[in-house]
């Protein structure tokens, strides 16, 4: 076991010096089996451009190495070599479908702690994974780390509720509406939709007054679902004969 790592870190320098390393050379590298040994890999790619850091994690994921190509993107974030938007979307997208979400979880926050700006789409995504699974202060953590846009938002406060994640959603429509509440930017017609049922669903109705107050100053003008969503919270309060 200890002798993997040099014939290993020689092989990816030789597919370096060759050129762009191809997914089929890198899907053909040995398991390996010791942290030292992945370690050993991962540091040996520091010294990379950031372009040759992105086509490498690229070239890993095509080769179904998807755990090391976090690592090597992980590592180049690291490093001051952010790899590309482009890059980073296509890993996360790949780990959140295979259920890897602690490696897309682990790859997003060092992409944009790094000064990188992920597909909201992608953000999006994981977030929701994150919350159907019951992992609701992860998900949370990641819509502040991001500065989700109001597509994101509506998609995460859905999710939670669909996951019966109530507090979560209410808590994350608090920190909403204050935000709106202190000049922040205003939320779209299907975000101020969700965030008005996230606050009455955790009993936050004060609060859910507020947001509709605020919402005449903000020219958002209130649809049928902003109706529904009342009718249905006074019926459930018994608050309606």
């Amino acid at each position: 076991m200890a002798t993997c790592a040099r014939p290993l870190l020689r092989l990816l320098r030789l597919l370096l010096t060759a050129g762009c390393p191809t997914a089929a050379a890198l899907a053909s590298l040995p398991p390996l089996e010791s942290a030292s040994h992945r370690a050993a890999l991962v540091s040996s790619v520091q010294r990379m451009a950031a372009p040759e850091v992105s086509a490498l994690v690229d070239d890993l994921r095509a080769a179904g190495r998807c755990g090391l190509a976090c690592e090597v993107l992980v590592a180049g974030c690291n490093n001051d070599q952010l790899p590309c938007a482009p890059t980073f979307d296509a890993l996360a997208a790949r780990l959140r479908r295979d259920g890897r979400l602690d490696e897309a979880s682990e790859a997003l926050t060092a992409f944009h702690r790094a000064g990188g700006v992920s597909n909201p789409s992608q953000s999006a995504a994981l977030m929701a994974a994150l919350a159907r699974e019951g992992r609701t202060m992860e998900a949370l953590s990641l819509h502040s780390l991001v500065r989700a846009d109001n597509r994101t938002s509506a998609m995460l406060l859905t999710a939670l509720l669909q996951a019966g994640e109530v507090a979560g959603a209410g808590r994350l429509a608090s920190e909403l509406g204050a935000s709106l509440c202190g000049g922040g930017a205003s939320p779209d017609l299907p975000l101020f939709n969700v965030m008005l049922q996230s606050l009455l669903r955790s009993g936050r109705a004060s609060e859910a007054s507020t947001l509709l107050s605020a919402s005449g100053s903000s020219r958002l003008r209130p649809s049928a679902r902003t109706l529904h969503t009342l009718l249905h919270s006074f019926v459930s309060a018994g608050e309606l004969p």
